[in-house]
């Protein structure tokens, strides 16, 4: 067994099922349509004529094709991947026809088959980057960041205050400086 995935009838990603190994590929999902009138007794059939087939409605897709991890909100191109697939069947029936006619004793080459059709490159993110970029959460930053922070301000603030006590420093020597050369003027 393996998951397939149903899907709305835009491809956009449901819920997932799950299927024989051997099943691969697209399928229509049909409901019966629920009618809200009272279902009309049937007729008496006579033994040749087949029952009525209850009346369906196309209401999406179950994709047997594997869904790529990290998606968001994942959603299947269903017309590309047929379109996909029916131009593989070409290529694959013009590949039989040419390997019919291959003569390996000729001089021609062997025709080469075409490549199968990657599937899993047919889902993608459903929703826009910015989307995407609005669902993640913004970083906090840790308890080791915020004290390192706090570290280097408090140092930077011990800086300052050692350039202004240098400075303090400074004008009271140079002002020591002037009042004894002011006395050594008066002496002299």
């Amino acid at each position: 067994m393996k998951y397939a995935y149903i899907t709305d009838l835009n491809g956009r990603y449901i819920e997932p099922t799950l299927v024989a190994d051997s099943v691969t590929g697209v399928f229509d999902r049909r409901e019966p349509v629920q009618s809200n009138e009272e279902e009309p007794q049937e007729l008496p059939q006579k033994d040749d004529e087949q029952p009525n087939e209850p009346e369906t409605v196309h209401v999406g897709y179950m994709v047997a094709v594997p869904l790529p991890a990290g998606l968001y909100e994942p959603t299947f191109d269903v017309q590309g991947y047929r379109q996909a697939m029916t131009d593989y069947e070409a290529a694959y029936a013009e590949y039989i026809a040419a390997m019919a006619e291959y003569d390996p004793e000729g001089e021609e080459p062997q025709p080469q088959p075409p490549s199968p059709v990657d599937g899993p490159s047919f889902w993608r993110n459903g929703l826009t980057q910015d989307e995407i970029d609005a669902l993640q959460p913004k970083p906090e930053p840790s308890q080791t960041d915020v004290l390192g922070q706090e570290l280097t301000q408090m140092k930077l603030k011990g800086i300052q205050q050692q350039a202004v006590i240098d400075g303090l420093g400074k004008e009271l020597t140079k002002a020591k400086l002037e009042i004894i050369a002011m006395k050594g003027e008066q002496t002299a």
